[in-house]
């Protein structure tokens, strides 16, 4: 009896074992898919996915222990040879009931590993193109110029060294917005750069609050008043903003962070802040070309009478 105890306890192990090794190598064939497909899901596998590679580990650490590998490996092999089933081919089936991208490969296969395969490799095929479209940022230095600069009536254009498709515009948007919403915040204040002035002794410095909250108006001061969506035509991008109160350090910063942009995500061949720009007319925009005014209260006397040049 003791015998067939040890026997059935040696079965039950070497069979977990091969189970994990199968359940490795099944999780590696979809994860190495996902990952040469540019699936934005590899982050994001199903919880079956996960709870399987789990299952692999403590089965694998539990044969490892039992100085079972060997046996495992061979198990697999006789699987193979026998015609039966592999195990790695069973986790993917369990997996595809809750994993519609497993259950995508199984489908239209029969259970053979080799049309799986050439699923995964045609679908590789068809998203190529897109895999290794480049879309590294560039060394070459962004050009910056000013032209007529009116903060509270400014266009901003930004021209790129190649065409900017969808996948790009999401990015510079990103950047514009969250450039607003500092501006908006109020966040482009030079009055009070307490850090910025006491650079050489910031550790345990004393910040003035009477400073931090000098205007004591109802009225917001040093915020944005305003910003386009941003506008594409082929190489180019352009937003109009009204910079209301902020103070034109705002300008600098948008112009650090598009340079930075430039050299990590996606090169951008110049930065043109105010002005017309001859290859894109602002003729007919809904924005820049009314009259604006101000009063007193935002600290810069009134405005009149400003329109688009």
């Amino acid at each position: 009896m003791g015998a067939r105890i040890a026997g059935s306890a040696r079965a039950t192990v070497v069979g977990g074992g091969a189970r994990a090794r199968g359940r490795g190598r099944a999780l590696g064939m979809v994860r190495g898919a996902r990952a040469r497909a540019g699936d934005g899901d590899v982050d994001g596998d199903a919880a079956a996915v996960r709870r399987a590679a789990r299952r692999a580990k403590r089965e694998r650490e539990v044969g490892k222990d039992a100085g079972l590998g060997n046996a495992s490996a061979e198990a697999d092999a006789n699987a193979g040879a026998n015609g039966s089933t592999p195990e790695w081919m069973r986790v993917l089936e369990e997996s595809a009931e809750s994993d519609p991208e497993i259950a995508s490969l199984l489908e239209g296969t029969e259970r053979n590993p080799q049309a799986i395969e050439a699923k995964i490799r045609e679908r590789f095929e068809q998203k190529k193109e897109k895999i290794y479209q480049e879309r590294s940022g560039s060394t070459v230095p962004t050009l910056v110029t000013f032209r007529e600069y009116n903060s509270f009536n400014l266009w901003i254009w930004v021209e790129a060294h190649n065409k900017i498709a969808d996948m790009e515009k999401p990015l510079i948007e990103e950047v514009f917005k969250a450039w607003f919403v500092l501006g908006k915040l109020g966040g482009f204040n030079s009055n009070n750069l307490q850090v910025q002035d006491n650079f050489d002794s910031v550790s345990f410095m004393d910040y003035s609050m009477e400073q931090a909250h000098e205007f004591s108006t109802d009225t917001s001061t040093h915020v944005f008043h305003e910003m386009s969506e941003p506008e594409y035509k082929a190489n180019w991008c352009r937003v109009w903003v009204d910079l209301g109160s902020s103070d034109e350090m705002c300008v600098d910063v948008l112009i650090n962070s598009l340079i930075q942009f430039s050299r990590e995500y996606f090169g951008l061949k110049q930065i043109i802040i105010g002005g017309e720009n001859e290859d894109w007319t602002t003729e007919g925009s809904e924005f820049g070309n009314i009259d604006l005014e101000i009063d007193e209260t935002f600290g810069r006397g009134p405005r009149s009478q400003i329109t688009s040049r």
